[in-house]
């Protein structure tokens, strides 16, 4: 990512100030289930209602569609925590926001008005970890303001990060994948990295 992606919503010290509170957050208490195959966990994202964010108020929803992709990201198993995705959207920070833009080998969407990425942190007993969302904010063909739809959730090492930044990670192409031996999240590290430009 691009890190005028990261600067066009929010100025330097805003966004110094939004890592510091990411940072400083406290980490709420999961209890990892078995792993569960695409059709279980469709089955309990069916059972979600809307979900309101308690910082910023924006409702979204986890559509049933996007379930597969999501508990397919290599890294941390998604699938033992599904559960647990409302109230850790519910109590996330905005970390940035970023409008729709032309990717190289990726096809334009007229239908996104901007993408939102909240930012939470959980611990599982053993490991302490980074869960960031990628909202999509989209438009009715009328061009109003339509639904927010949770299309992606990245998990990330927590320290790792606090270790070292890192620069040039190998990570999968899209809106929000971890890779699969360190879990950085390539996107969440620019966005710390980008107030240490200055």
């Amino acid at each position: 990512m691009k890190t005028e992606c990261i600067n066009e919503q929010f100025s330097y010290l805003e966004r110094a100030a939004r890592i510091a509170e990411i940072e400083n957050y406290h980490c709420q208490e999961v209890k990892p289930d078995n792993s569960i195959n695409q059709k279980e966990a469709e089955k309990k994202v069916r059972s979600f209602s809307l979900l309101k964010n308690c910082r910023d108020g924006r409702i979204a929803e986890i559509p049933v569609n996007t379930i597969g992709k999501i508990i397919k990201h290599k890294g941390y198993d998604i699938s033992k925590i599904i559960e647990y995705l409302p109230c850790l959207y519910e109590t996330s920070l905005i970390g940035w926001s970023e409008n729709e833009k032309q990717q190289a080998n990726h096809k334009l969407h007229p239908n996104i008005i901007k993408y939102h990425h909240y930012i939470n942190k959980f611990t599982d007993g053993t490991n302490d970890y980074y869960i960031r969302f990628t909202i999509n904010e989209e438009k009715t063909k009328s061009g109003r303001i339509g639904k927010n739809y949770i299309h992606s959730a990245a998990i990330s090492d927590i320290s790792i990060y606090k270790k070292t930044m890192v620069s040039n990670v190998s990570v999968i192409i899209g809106t929000g994948e971890a890779n699969t031996s360190s879990l950085i999240d390539k996107r969440l590290n620019d966005f710390f990295n980008s107030v240490k430009e200055k």
